[in-house]
């Protein structure tokens, strides 16, 4: 269920972007209000959140790296949380952008209405009454801001698709690094030495606490070791017996 301070989508832009309307049609000569706002919309973020294309410093410095970084569960973590920090402050700004655009149109809306106000309605002409009408009307939907509040909803929308878009792209990431990092780490618990050479060259502290906690269990406890990092019992054999006769030759674990 949406949240109730959001809007609900337009069923009519099931399956394509909704951002697009590409069923209306746009006169160059008279645009309408949509294509006005869209334009204004589009001169803002390419003003202060940049373009998708990478500028010219950006290409030299790629060109001139011989290898991109590797990509980590915590690095992906961080490009997040930056994201977030950053989709904050756009909010922000656009926000003051959109009063600031609605406050000037009210007042250049007043100075236009002001001067009507001198002028001599005649009943007796309908083309002075249905003037008059129409710019009581213009005027009242001005003040009543149905139409800004129209365009503030837009323009959240637009930016939080483009962040909500983004996030998912980098969560998808992280879920995939994650998971390989699983299979990984699963691989390596899954591995038991077969010497007391290879024990000895165990890099990984925590591998080789695990290994020498598996020797000096139980019979029981080792049963539950073997099934929860899948050692067969075959394979944890060969240390066990050297172990099991001479205990001494282990180096304890520090």
């Amino acid at each position: 269920m949406s949240p109730p301070d959001l809007r609900l989508p337009d069923p009519t832009h099931k399956g394509r972007n909704g951002f697009r309307e590409s069923n209306i049609s746009v006169d160059r000569d008279n645009p309408d209000h949509v294509t006005l706002r869209n334009h204004r919309l589009s001169q803002y973020i390419l003003a202060n959140m940049g373009s998708y294309v990478p500028s010219p410093d950006t290409l030299r410095e790629l060109g001139g790296s011989s290898s991109q970084p590797v990509e980590t569960v915590e690095s992906i973590d961080e490009k997040i949380k930056e994201l977030k920090k950053q989709h904050a402050k756009d909010l922000e700004n656009l926000f003051a952008f959109q009063v600031a655009e609605h406050y000037q149109e009210l007042i250049d809306h007043r100075s236009c209405y002001d001067d009507s106000a001198y002028m001599d309605i005649d009943e007796a002409y309908p083309d002075q009454v249905k003037f008059n009408k129409a710019l009581q009307d213009l005027d009242k939907e001005m003040y009543q801001g149905e139409r800004f509040k129209r365009d503030m909803d837009d323009g959240l929308d637009t930016i939080r698709y483009t962040h909500l878009k983004t996030l998912l792209y980098l969560s998808q990431k992280r879920n995939v690094l994650r998971a390989r990092e699983k299979d990984m780490r699963k691989k390596r618990d899954a591995w038991f030495p077969q010497t007391i050479q290879q024990y000895r060259q165990i890099t990984d502290r925590d591998g080789q606490l695990r290994v020498a906690r598996f020797l000096s269990s139980s019979t029981t406890e080792q049963e539950k070791m073997r099934d929860e990092f899948g050692w067969p019992y075959r394979t944890v054999q060969p240390l066990y017996s050297i172990y099991k006769s001479d205990v001494g030759i282990f180096q304890p674990v520090h």
